[in-house]
Protein backbone atom coordinates (compact mmCIF):
# COMPACT_ATOMS: atom_id res chain seq x y z
CA UNK A 1 0.00 0.00 0.00
CA UNK A 2 1.06 3.60 -0.53
CA UNK A 3 1.56 6.12 2.26
CA UNK A 4 -1.86 7.68 1.65
CA UNK A 5 -3.68 4.35 1.81
CA UNK A 6 -1.65 3.36 4.88
CA UNK A 7 -2.70 6.55 6.69
CA UNK A 8 -6.34 6.15 5.67
CA UNK A 9 -6.31 2.59 6.96
CA UNK A 10 -4.72 3.77 10.21
CA UNK A 11 -7.60 6.21 10.73
CA UNK A 12 -10.12 3.45 10.03
CA UNK A 13 -8.38 1.13 12.50
CA UNK A 14 -8.36 3.92 15.09
CA UNK A 15 -12.10 4.36 14.66
CA UNK A 16 -12.54 0.63 15.11
CA UNK A 17 -10.41 0.65 18.27
CA UNK A 18 -12.65 3.30 19.82
CA UNK A 19 -15.60 0.92 19.47
CA UNK A 20 -17.53 3.51 17.52
CA UNK A 21 -20.68 2.02 16.05
CA UNK A 22 -20.61 1.84 12.24
CA UNK A 23 -16.91 2.68 12.22
CA UNK A 24 -16.58 1.53 8.62
CA UNK A 25 -19.44 3.62 7.30
CA UNK A 26 -17.86 4.33 3.92
CA UNK A 27 -18.95 3.12 0.51
CA UNK A 28 -16.71 0.50 -1.14
CA UNK A 29 -13.89 1.90 -3.22
CA UNK A 30 -14.08 2.35 -6.97
CA UNK A 31 -11.88 0.90 -9.68
CA UNK A 32 -9.75 3.23 -11.74
CA UNK A 33 -12.00 2.54 -14.71
CA UNK A 34 -15.08 3.51 -12.70
CA UNK A 35 -13.42 6.76 -11.62
CA UNK A 36 -12.54 7.50 -15.25
CA UNK A 37 -16.15 6.92 -16.29
CA UNK A 38 -17.69 9.06 -13.50
CA UNK A 39 -15.31 11.97 -14.17
CA UNK A 40 -15.12 11.75 -17.96
CA UNK A 41 -17.04 15.00 -18.51
CA UNK A 42 -14.91 17.11 -16.18
CA UNK A 43 -12.79 19.74 -17.99
CA UNK A 44 -9.66 18.65 -16.10
CA UNK A 45 -7.90 15.59 -14.74
CA UNK A 46 -7.89 14.67 -11.06
CA UNK A 47 -4.65 13.97 -9.24
CA UNK A 48 -3.36 10.50 -8.45
CA UNK A 49 -4.03 11.22 -4.76
CA UNK A 50 -7.71 11.76 -5.48
CA UNK A 51 -7.79 8.55 -7.52
CA UNK A 52 -6.23 6.71 -4.61
CA UNK A 53 -8.67 8.22 -2.11
CA UNK A 54 -11.67 7.04 -4.12
CA UNK A 55 -10.13 3.67 -4.79
CA UNK A 56 -9.88 3.28 -1.00
CA UNK A 57 -13.49 4.33 -0.24
CA UNK A 58 -16.15 6.17 -2.22
CA UNK A 59 -17.40 8.65 0.35
CA UNK A 60 -19.63 8.00 3.33
CA UNK A 61 -22.62 5.70 3.07
CA UNK A 62 -26.16 6.93 3.55
CA UNK A 63 -26.78 5.40 6.97
CA UNK A 64 -29.44 7.83 8.13
CA UNK A 65 -29.30 10.59 10.70
CA UNK A 66 -30.44 8.45 13.64
CA UNK A 67 -27.14 6.61 13.59
CA UNK A 68 -25.34 9.72 14.80
CA UNK A 69 -22.87 12.09 13.20
CA UNK A 70 -19.59 10.76 14.54
CA UNK A 71 -18.77 8.05 11.97
CA UNK A 72 -20.45 9.88 9.11
CA UNK A 73 -18.26 12.93 9.27
CA UNK A 74 -15.01 11.74 10.74
CA UNK A 75 -12.66 11.41 7.78
CA UNK A 76 -12.39 15.20 7.49
CA UNK A 77 -12.97 16.33 11.09
CA UNK A 78 -12.95 19.84 12.45
CA UNK A 79 -9.45 21.30 12.19
CA UNK A 80 -9.42 24.58 14.17
CA UNK A 81 -10.58 26.69 11.20
CA UNK A 82 -13.90 24.90 10.86
CA UNK A 83 -16.76 24.73 13.36
CA UNK A 84 -18.90 22.54 11.08
CA UNK A 85 -17.56 19.25 9.83
CA UNK A 86 -17.48 18.52 6.10
CA UNK A 87 -18.79 15.12 5.05
CA UNK A 88 -16.65 12.98 2.71
CA UNK A 89 -18.57 13.02 -0.59
CA UNK A 90 -18.96 10.08 -2.90
CA UNK A 91 -17.33 10.77 -6.26
CA UNK A 92 -20.77 10.87 -7.89
CA UNK A 93 -21.90 13.51 -5.38
CA UNK A 94 -18.69 15.52 -5.87
CA UNK A 95 -19.25 15.62 -9.62
CA UNK A 96 -22.89 16.59 -9.07
CA UNK A 97 -21.93 19.40 -6.67
CA UNK A 98 -19.27 20.64 -9.07
CA UNK A 99 -21.69 20.75 -11.99
CA UNK A 100 -24.52 22.27 -9.93
CA UNK A 101 -22.39 25.16 -8.71
CA UNK A 102 -20.99 25.67 -12.20
CA UNK A 103 -24.44 25.82 -13.74
CA UNK A 104 -25.67 28.21 -11.05
CA UNK A 105 -22.70 30.58 -11.27
CA UNK A 106 -21.40 29.99 -14.79
CA UNK A 107 -18.07 29.38 -13.05
CA UNK A 108 -17.89 32.99 -11.90
CA UNK A 109 -14.24 33.45 -10.85
CA UNK A 110 -15.35 35.59 -7.91
CA UNK A 111 -17.38 32.72 -6.53
CA UNK A 112 -16.34 29.31 -7.87
CA UNK A 113 -13.54 28.63 -10.31
CA UNK A 114 -13.75 26.10 -13.11
CA UNK A 115 -11.00 23.79 -11.81
CA UNK A 116 -12.13 23.63 -8.18
CA UNK A 117 -13.27 20.11 -7.35
CA UNK A 118 -15.00 19.36 -4.00
CA UNK A 119 -14.07 16.32 -1.92
CA UNK A 120 -16.10 17.11 1.18
CA UNK A 121 -19.04 19.42 1.78
CA UNK A 122 -21.53 20.74 4.30
CA UNK A 123 -24.78 21.73 2.56
CA UNK A 124 -22.81 23.24 -0.34
CA UNK A 125 -21.91 26.09 2.02
CA UNK A 126 -18.54 24.81 3.26
CA UNK A 127 -16.23 22.65 1.18
CA UNK A 128 -12.80 21.12 1.03
CA UNK A 129 -11.62 21.12 -2.55
CA UNK A 130 -8.62 20.39 -4.76
CA UNK A 131 -7.54 21.94 -8.05
CA UNK A 132 -7.96 20.01 -11.28
CA UNK A 133 -4.86 19.37 -13.43
CA UNK A 134 -2.55 19.84 -10.41
CA UNK A 135 -0.83 16.65 -9.28
CA UNK A 136 -0.64 16.72 -6.36
CA UNK A 137 -3.03 19.53 -5.55
CA UNK A 138 -3.19 21.62 -2.40
CA UNK A 139 -6.36 21.25 -0.31
CA UNK A 140 -8.43 24.39 0.23
CA UNK A 141 -11.28 25.32 2.55
CA UNK A 142 -14.08 27.36 0.98
CA UNK A 143 -16.88 28.84 3.07
CA UNK A 144 -19.52 30.94 1.39
CA UNK A 145 -20.57 32.63 4.61
CA UNK A 146 -17.46 32.97 6.75
CA UNK A 147 -14.38 33.43 4.59
CA UNK A 148 -13.58 36.32 2.30
CA UNK A 149 -11.55 33.95 0.14
CA UNK A 150 -10.58 30.30 0.03
CA UNK A 151 -7.95 29.24 2.54
CA UNK A 152 -5.19 26.82 1.65
CA UNK A 153 -5.26 24.34 4.53
CA UNK A 154 -2.80 21.64 3.39
CA UNK A 155 -0.13 21.39 0.70
CA UNK A 156 -1.69 18.15 -0.61
CA UNK A 157 -4.10 15.37 0.30
CA UNK A 158 -1.50 13.09 1.91
CA UNK A 159 -0.39 15.88 4.24
CA UNK A 160 -3.99 16.42 5.39
CA UNK A 161 -4.66 12.73 5.97
CA UNK A 162 -1.29 12.36 7.72
CA UNK A 163 -2.15 15.18 10.14
CA UNK A 164 -5.51 13.57 10.92
CA UNK A 165 -3.83 10.19 11.47
CA UNK A 166 -1.23 11.80 13.73
CA UNK A 167 -3.96 13.48 15.78
CA UNK A 168 -5.53 10.03 16.22
CA UNK A 169 -2.19 8.57 17.28
CA UNK A 170 -1.49 11.35 19.79
CA UNK A 171 -4.98 11.22 21.27
CA UNK A 172 -5.81 14.79 20.28
CA UNK A 173 -9.42 14.08 19.39
CA UNK A 174 -12.23 13.93 21.90
CA UNK A 175 -15.87 12.98 21.77
CA UNK A 176 -18.25 15.80 22.67
CA UNK A 177 -22.02 16.37 22.32
CA UNK A 178 -23.07 17.92 19.03
CA UNK A 179 -23.19 21.69 19.59
CA UNK A 180 -24.94 22.38 16.28
CA UNK A 181 -28.18 20.37 16.30
CA UNK A 182 -30.11 20.56 13.06
CA UNK A 183 -33.40 19.22 14.33
CA UNK A 184 -32.86 15.73 12.96
CA UNK A 185 -30.24 14.07 15.15
CA UNK A 186 -30.71 12.72 18.63
CA UNK A 187 -30.00 15.00 21.59
CA UNK A 188 -27.07 12.82 22.64
CA UNK A 189 -25.37 12.77 19.23
CA UNK A 190 -21.61 12.84 19.62
CA UNK A 191 -19.03 14.28 17.25
CA UNK A 192 -15.24 14.44 17.22
CA UNK A 193 -13.39 17.67 17.95
CA UNK A 194 -9.76 18.60 18.43
CA UNK A 195 -8.95 18.76 22.14
CA UNK A 196 -7.30 22.19 22.12
CA UNK A 197 -5.72 21.74 25.56
CA UNK A 198 -4.00 18.55 24.44
CA UNK A 199 -3.02 20.20 21.15
CA UNK A 200 -1.43 23.11 23.00
CA UNK A 201 0.47 20.71 25.26
CA UNK A 202 1.62 18.61 22.29
CA UNK A 203 3.08 21.70 20.64
CA UNK A 204 5.34 22.50 23.59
Amino acid sequence: MSELTDELQYILNWLKSTNVEFFDCYNPGLTRQQIDEITKDLPFKLSEEVYELYQWRNGTAELGYNNGYLPLYFLFPEQLRADVICSFCSLQDSVYIYKSIGEATNYDDDYWKRKWFPLAAYENKRMLYVIGDLDPSPVYLWDVGCLEDSVRTYKNLISMISVIAECCELGLYKLIPDEYPDGYGEEDDMIIRIDEKKLEHAGK
